[in-house]
């Protein structure tokens, strides 16, 4: 079963808000945050990877590699 575009865009959004909340958030919780952010964006890119083009999966990989990278730092109090 596949979300309306409406749904879509809604989980877009609410991703993208608590990934910027993540990034505002210092300590721990912050890093929490973008490791949600980081396990949605496989959970979309897991559903969607065989009907991605073989030229957008490296940045699909790149951009959860940053994500992850990003939540360490914070986890690490880094940043």
């Amino acid at each position: 079963m596949r979300p309306r575009r409406g749904n879509a865009i809604l989980l877009v959004v609410g991703v993208g808000v608590v990934f910027l909340l993540g990034l505002a958030v210092h300590g721990p919780l912050g890093g929490i945050l973008l490791l949600l952010v980081a396990a949605t964006l496989v959970m979309f890119s897991r559903g969607a990877w065989s009907r991605v083009r073989s030229e957008g999966k490296p940045l699909r990989v790149l951009v959860i590699a940053a994500v992850l990278v990003l939540a360490v730092l914070k986890l690490a109090g880094q940043i």
